[in-house]
């Protein structure tokens, strides 16, 4: 594994800009994208689509571990590992970020010091 690379991949700057640009729809789809690539490093021999069950091919729970700390390095989102199970094909893992990027960026956007009451 060639690691200055992986880690050249991994810089997540320009994915995170290009999320909080993005509509709704885009940031799926750049997400679901983004699952894809990052299994198919993974998993380079497995055939990728929006609709690839993870554990069909041939994901692993070390594996597993790889593509969320992947994601979470790309996306600043924290992802538990029970996400690649509920969640187990690129469209639904990048619809599940999607909505949680969103969550982040909001809670990141509300103003400091408004506490519930």
């Amino acid at each position: 594994m060639d690691t200055e690379n992986s880690e050249a991949n991994l810089d997540g700057a320009k994915l995170r800009e290009d999320l909080a640009a993005a509509t709704p729809e885009e940031r799926e789809a750049l997400l679901r994208e983004t699952v894809r690539a990052q299994l198919a490093s993974i998993l380079p021999e497995a055939t990728i689509e929006d609709d690839s069950n993870f554990l069909e091919n041939g994901l692993t729970s070390l594996t597993a571990l790889e593509l969320t700390r992947n994601l979470m390095t790309l996306t600043d989102v924290e992802i538990p590992l029970v996400a690649v199970l509920e969640y187990p094909t690129p469209a639904a893992l990048g619809h599940y970020l999607a909505e949680a990027f969103a969550a982040v960026a909001e809670d990141d956007a509300a103003p400091a010091g408004t506490a519930a009451e």
